[in-house]
């Protein structure tokens, strides 16, 4: 009987990827169905609304003892926003200085993954061109203890700022969430408030 149960579940796990996979959202109008519930996306400030980004509604700053566990280094985003669970989550860093080249970034970026982490095992890459921004991102796995894990990193560059975030969340889930991060980039905007002022 237990074993049943475990296969309903997974079923309904894999229906609610397909789902996703073949449904296209709009995340401005749309509830989206995540993990057998209805999200709405908003926009979030970030650094002062010197960005804002569509994330899920049920996302939240995610509490020091817990940023603590999942980031063992003092490297750790700035920002943390995750979901109920601490199982997605988005992280942002603001850094300041001259328009750079993306691509050598986005190159150094997963140099230093590789280093740190050999076994990491490297996906897709691309660009997106949100109003006059221009953000680079690429995707890996790599492994914990009891899974693996889906990470995508972003580098997204204003006239005066550059945003690094990065998205992970158990690979099984990648396949629903990827499209939304997507689409979330490709929203992404920017009110360069600091520099008003």
């Amino acid at each position: 009987m237990k074993q049943e149960d475990f296969v309903d579940v997974r079923i309904i796990q894999l229906q609610e990827i397909y789902q996703n996979m073949t449904a296209e959202y709009d995340l401005l109008m749309d509830e989206i169905p995540i993990h057998r519930q209805k999200v709405r996306f908003r926009y979030v400030p970030l650094f002062d609304e010197i960005f804002s980004m569509l994330l899920p509604e049920n996302f939240a700053q995610m509490p020091d003892e817990a940023a603590k566990a999942r980031y063992i280094n003092n490297y750790r985003p700035s920002v943390i926003l995750s979901g109920p669970g601490y199982d997605e989550n988005f992280g942002f860093h603001l850094l300041k200085g001259k328009k750079s080249e993306l691509g050598n970034l986005i190159q150094q970026m997963k140099e230093t993954v590789k280093r740190y982490v050999p076994e990491t095992i490297f996906y897709e890459e691309g660009t997106v061109m949100p109003g006059d921004m221009e953000v680079r991102w690429f995707e890996y796995k790599n492994f914990t203890l009891d899974e693996e894990t889906y990470n995508m990193q972003f580098l997204v560059q204003s006239d005066s700022k550059l945003l690094a975030g990065t998205f992970n969340c158990r690979m099984r889930f990648y396949e629903m969430w990827k499209p939304l991060v997507l689409q979330s980039l490709d929203l992404i905007k920017t009110g360069e408030r600091e520099d008003s002022r």
